[in-house]
């Protein structure tokens, strides 16, 4: 509210004349009203005028204007800046009058949706294998036409996300096109890997109750099957105790462990009565060759075996043996050496004798 007081003198009558000029926004001028205008889509990297026409009415001008954020902006006070944001985003528009009165409005930026366009991520391939490339935000139905080079190995070089079948190294170009934005290219490159050579070997024959030691060649990483038979199944070279002629199959792969071939190899067994007898077990608890091993042991089940020491000591006693051995001797690790041992198959099937030697290191 402004006030103005005048006044006028004379000698009979002094004549106070007091005005009052009352200036309410709510009555003398229009609701001050900030107008940021309509969302609007924008191309990557090119700017757009953003604000009415004008961006402030009503109130009592001048006015000021405050855009947050100030991301992208080419001046965050001006009326009609020109907005270049990097993505997405939602600007505020305040603006405030002579009077001190504030409004805000808002604008949403879109992104044209060539922006959200690419090839996808460089990746790799196995031979005689196809992949689908382009980002997963590629589609048909948002007005951005796709072409893909080379064609030659895709199933159709059109769409935004087609299945390759490369045959060797290769980087595929994109370059998609909408109305009103510049064409927009991206890569991606596909590693060809080639399929590995698997060999496990040739048949090999066994007796019952032997182990045989398997060999694959031409993978970086392997897995043999069935395991029930195997130890150190996922190893190049595996120990394979069948007691029956089996089939192993062998997979490798490449370095990547992407890829894999397969081949197999048979172990036939020769059925047999015969105890195999290891002189020599490791019992250092990696998993492999733990334990003494006798080939064959279970046939004859009222067996009896015990070990001697170098002093003819008796360190292990046991009926009914069954391959479990560690080397232990009353509940301790008995030192690395030679042992010797006497094995009585029971049911007078014979009786057999020599040494044994625990290496731990």
């Amino acid at each position: 509210m402004r006030i103005l007081f005048k006044t006028a003198t004379s000698k009979q009558l002094t004549i106070t004349v007091i005005y009052f000029f009352i200036f309410c926004s709510s009555t003398l001028f229009a609701q001050l009203v900030a107008n940021a205008s309509g969302d609007l889509s924008i191309c990557p990297g090119i700017g757009k005028t953003i604000g009415g026409t004008p961006s402030a009415s009503g109130g009592l001008a001048p006015y000021t204007y405050s855009w947050s954020p100030t991301l992208g902006l080419s001046n965050p006070n001006a009326a009609n800046p020109i907005a270049t944001p990097p993505d997405y985003i939602v600007y505020t528009l305040t603006v405030t009058d002579d009077t001190g009165a504030v409004d805000t409005d808002v604008i949403i930026v879109y992104m044209s949706a060539i922006y959200y366009v690419n090839a996808g991520k460089d990746t790799s391939v196995c031979a005689d294998s196809t992949i689908q490339i382009g980002g997963f935000l590629n589609n048909n139905s948002s007005g951005v036409t796709y072409s893909w080079s080379p064609g030659n190995s895709l199933n159709d070089s059109t769409l935004p996300r087609p299945i390759a079948s490369p045959l060797q190294n290769t980087t595929y170009t994109l370059t998609a096109t909408i109305s009103g934005c510049p064409p927009k290219t991206d890569f991606i490159a596909i590693t060809f890997i080639p399929t590995p050579i698997i060999d496990a070997g040739t048949t090999v024959t066994i007796n019952e109750g032997e182990t045989i030691s398997l060999n694959a060649t031409g993978g970086n990483f392997y897995s043999w099957y069935p395991q029930n038979t195997l130890t150190y199944f996922y190893t190049a070279n595996p120990n394979a105790e069948p007691t029956t002629t089996t089939l192993y199959t062998v997979y490798g792969s490449d370095p990547s462990r992407k890829c894999n071939a397969f081949d197999t190899v048979t172990v036939i067994v020769i059925p047999s009565e015969s105890i195999v007898i290891y002189n020599t077990f490791t019992p250092n608890r990696d998993n492999n060759n733990d334990t003494w091993y006798i080939g064959n042991i279970h046939k004859y089940p009222n067996n009896t075996i015990e070990v001697y020491n170098r002093n003819g000591k008796s360190v292990y006693k046991r009926f009914q043996y069954d391959n479990t051995w560690n080397g232990r001797a009353y509940g301790n690790d008995l030192p690395d050496g030679t042992y010797f041992y006497i094995i009585d198959l029971g049911d007078g099937k014979g009786v057999h004798n020599g040494t044994v030697t625990i290496i731990r290191k």
